[in-house]
């Protein structure tokens, strides 16, 4: 019971937001700026939205410890990146990809680490990232609750690193020595640290460029410094667990934030639904990894 209370809360947090958006748009403007985009640029965004989830599963195959092939392993990141399209919150894929290599090699403890850390090594790459565009960008979001939700976020990311390495939960709860010992030696690895987070930092700039060429395909023509200054941002903004996988709130966040350099608001809702949409397509690609595991799975 809670648990359906808490999604719909967040559907009603999401649909408050994309209500203030659309009820401030011109509907048929902004379905005219959507039919208008240049489709090579949409296709060429796409293609590399697909190509971060190859550096992703990269930066995973570096905390896991299994004879699984990249390949295998790049076939289990595009199955979580399609449940990712359907399950409340962000993190329901990584969930999905630790059951199979728990399930697939009978271990609990080095899976769900793996995840943990390839997902973290992520966070810290675009808090960083982020953190570099609230200082340059700060003139444009004071007097908004921007600053608030980012150094909230902030706190909570370092809070929660400093808990998970050095407090003692495991005095708690026996069971998760295992977990935190498991963690520790990562976290001890900086060859291993530095690597994943560069390819981290890879990953975070191809979002951005992601995003950039989108809106080039939508005629929006921002320097790419405000695209580096506000992608990071919106997408920790969106991160925080007050509304569906940020939906709505990154639909207000661009319509606020690019609104203020000339871009139309039909164009600045346009490039984040698009934005959406490059997901979107990578997950239904995911989901054929998905049938084609399940198949093979039936016929062995």
């Amino acid at each position: 019971m809670k648990k359906i209370l808490k999604i719909l809360l967040k559907a009603l947090v999401s649909s408050f937001f994309l209500y203030l958006v659309f009820s401030k748009i011109s509907i048929s403007n902004f379905v005219e700026e959507i039919r208008v985009i240049n489709i090579k640029m949409l296709i060429l965004a796409i293609i590399l939205y697909l190509s971060t989830m190859l550096f992703s599963t990269i930066r995973w195959s570096y905390f896991v410890k299994t004879k699984k092939t990249f390949i295998e392993l790049f076939e289990l990141y595009m199955i979580g990146t399609f449940f990712n399209l359907f399950m409340p919150g962000t993190v329901g894929g990584d969930v999905i990809k630790a059951y199979y290599l728990y399930k697939e090699e009978n271990r609990k403890t080095e899976p769900l680490v793996s995840v943990f850390m390839e997902r973290y090594m992520g966070l810290c790459a675009l808090l960083t990232i982020a953190s570099i565009g609230f200082i340059f960008g700060y003139e444009y979001v004071k007097g908004t609750n921007i600053p608030v939700l980012f150094s909230l976020t902030l706190g909570l990311f370092v809070v929660g690193t400093l808990f998970v390495i050095y407090f003692p939960y495991e005095k708690f709860y026996s069971k998760l020595e295992r977990v935190r010992l498991t963690i520790r030696s990562y976290f001890t690895d900086i060859k291993t640290i530095l690597v994943t987070y560069c390819i981290s930092l890879i990953v975070q700039g191809i979002g951005v460029w992601v995003v950039y060429i989108l809106g080039k395909g939508l005629s929006i023509n921002l320097n790419l410094k405000y695209f580096l200054i506000f992608i990071p941002l919106i997408t920790v903004i969106s991160m925080v667990p007050v509304s569906l996988s940020g939906f709505g709130v990154r639909e207000y966040s661009f319509f606020y934030l690019f609104g203020k350099f000339g871009v139309s608001e039909e164009k600045a809702v346009g490039l984040s639904l698009m934005w959406f949409f490059t997901m979107i397509i990578t997950g239904i690609i995911g989901m054929f990894f998905y049938l084609f595991k399940k198949n093979k799975t039936s016929i062995d």
